[in-house]
């Protein structure tokens, strides 16, 4: 034996139910569950021993959305969320500090503000950026990733001006009656234009902050993850660094790589669904349908409650998304597509749709990532095309009452992360934190299911809410259904995988809304305790 995992209450999430007392792990993999007496039986000389003290052990946390390297590389920037900031004045007086400390002409950035959570209630502009520093480029990300303000040192070396046009499927931001450029770029099309400028991160760089991310990962539990935007984005080429991780032995938990539709292309589709390890292996390919809705960019059938012209866009027209998803589904790809509006809802069902139509297959899995504005018709086609939903349920936590109060409004906001219909429907959902989008916490996303209450403590849609072991299924059963991997971890039982989580307290016998408090006492990924809280000995 390598580990076993004594005086637990283990939850194993079979479909019996099965709870024991201890786990035995040997060679990476689960060998015994059972009672305390059966698994000493199994120790050996040489085997660690786990005493879980009577506290509960659930299987590894799958988080099935998320990006660990962008943010382990946010981590190197400058903090400019809310809190601590409060307002722009809060935020540029950060970058200015960061500047004094930069040598001139050096890129300065950020990840995280947020319009609608500073007092000033707008976007910086390249005006209000300039302030910090005018012999720097700066650039910072806001907190949904969808757009950037830039100051006008970035723009000027990305040659953005009043005479550029935007491009297709994003948007530059304007001064009011004027074509002159304000700062803000909308959507990946036309951040680009500034991001193309900036200046690879170094390895060393790019390392200390994996190493950071992955810390924060394993302490709350997570042994493995759905990389959701592999690619080469923002100073930094995502799949090198994971090869790279794997090869010098930094990575100490799982991944499941959905590659971005761009890169993909370049490398001619030479890497396949299924591609790769345990460890690290290309779960899929990932499109991008449309914005964000706290960024405005979100597309919506209707207009916006807080812009009444204003209904977000789709970043590719129905035809070339209908494309992209045909050409993915011949070659056998699992697809993972983004889209947060009902709008782009209905446009990747159709594409779904239409591949499933043109070259059947059961079975195919294919996922529609944050899934927020779904109405009861698209949980209806969901179910008829076997199509997974990934809920961002943590939406309803962070951003609920300004979804009623101002994106969605008091009608639409009915309809945002329907888990409770999904489950009713029959169809197995994913919950996830899009970190850095949000904190990366397996039990949060399980407590904003459950409870569904916003930040000020009201309830958004009771009927959607959900019980604690079902939304603890949507982060181990179904996020391992989620990439084709049901077979070797999700559940604690022979032969799986041996990853599990250790709780300092039991989620089932807590009230829904403290599950996020609970910390974590250990994490375990192939036999291997990657992570104790100080009062968990191992020997």
């Amino acid at each position: 034996m390598d580990l076993v995992v004594t005086n637990a209450r283990v939850v194993t999430m079979n479909a019996a139910g099965t709870v024991a007392e201890a786990v035995a792990i040997r060679h990476g993999s689960i060998v015994a569950v059972g009672s305390n007496t059966q698994i000493l039986a199994l120790q050996e000389p040489k085997t660690l021993r786990l005493d879980a003290g009577g506290r509960t052990v659930l299987p590894g946390f799958i988080e099935p959305h998320n990006h660990l390297v962008g943010f382990g590389t946010a981590l190197l920037g400058v903090n400019v969320r809310t809190p601590p900031n409060r307002s722009l004045h809060d935020i540029v007086a950060r970058l200015r500090q960061r500047a004094a400390q930069t040598p001139p002409g050096e890129w300065i950035v950020g990840r995280g503000y947020d319009d609608t959570g500073i007092a000033d209630l707008r976007h910086p502009t390249r005006r209000d950026l300039d302030a910090a520093s005018t012999a720097h480029p700066i650039v910072i990300w806001h907190i949904s990733g969808h757009l950037l303000a830039a100051n006008s040192r970035a723009l000027e070396l990305a040659g953005i001006h009043a005479t550029t046009p935007d491009p297709s499927g994003g948007r530059i931001g304007r001064f009011p009656g004027s074509a002159e450029p304000d700062g803000v770029l909308y959507e990946m099309p036309a951040q680009i234009l500034v991001t193309r400028c900036m200046p690879q991160y170094g390895d060393d760089e790019v390392r200390r902050g994996f190493l950071q991310a992955l810390a924060d990962f394993l302490r709350v539990g997570v042994t493995t993850i759905h990389d959701a935007s592999v690619g080469r984005m923002r100073g930094v080429d995502i799949l090198k660094t994971y090869q790279q991780m794997r090869r010098n032995g930094d990575l100490k938990l799982r991944i499941n790589m959905f590659l971005q539709w761009q890169l993909l292309q370049e490398l001619d589709f030479a890497l396949q669904s299924g591609f790769g390890d345990t460890w690290l292996r290309v779960a899929g390919c990932k499109i991008v349908a449309d914005g964000s809705l706290p960024g405005i960019t979100a597309a919506l059938r209707e207009p916006y409650y807080c812009h009444d012209e204003e209904k977000g866009w789709l970043l590719y027209e129905q035809d070339e998304l209908n494309a992209m998803v045909l050409t993915l589904h011949r070659q056998g790809y699992q697809i993972a597509t983004h889209a947060n509006g009902d709008a782009a809802i209905d446009a990747v069902l159709t594409a779904y749709a239409n591949a499933l139509t043109v070259l059947p297959r059961r079975d195919q899995r294919f996922r529609i990532e944050h899934c927020q504005v779904c109405h009861p018709e698209h949980i209806v086609q969901m179910r008829q095309l076997g199509i997974i939903p990934n809920f961002f349920a943590n939406h309803v936590y962070y951003w609920g009452d300004r979804h009623r109060d101002r994106f969605l409004g008091p009608a639409r906001v009915q309809f945002l992360d329907p888990v409770g219909s999904a489950l009713r429907a029959g169809i197995h959902p994913l919950l996830h934190s899009d970190c850095p989008v949000t904190p990366v916490s397996p039990l949060f996303c399980v407590q904003s299911a459950a409870a569904r209450l916003t930040s000020t403590r009201h309830v958004l849609n009771a009927a959607e809410r959900i019980s604690v072991r079902d939304a603890i299924a949507t982060m181990t059963v179904h996020a391992a259904h989620a990439t084709f991997e049901e077979h070797v971890k999700g559940t604690l039982e022979v032969g799986k995988l041996g990853d599990l989580v250790v709780l300092q307290q039991d989620p089932f016998q807590v009230v829904p809304h403290e599950i996020g408090q609970i910390d974590v006492a250990a994490t375990v990924v192939s036999g291997q305790v990657m992570y104790q809280a100080d009062d968990v000995t191992v020997g």
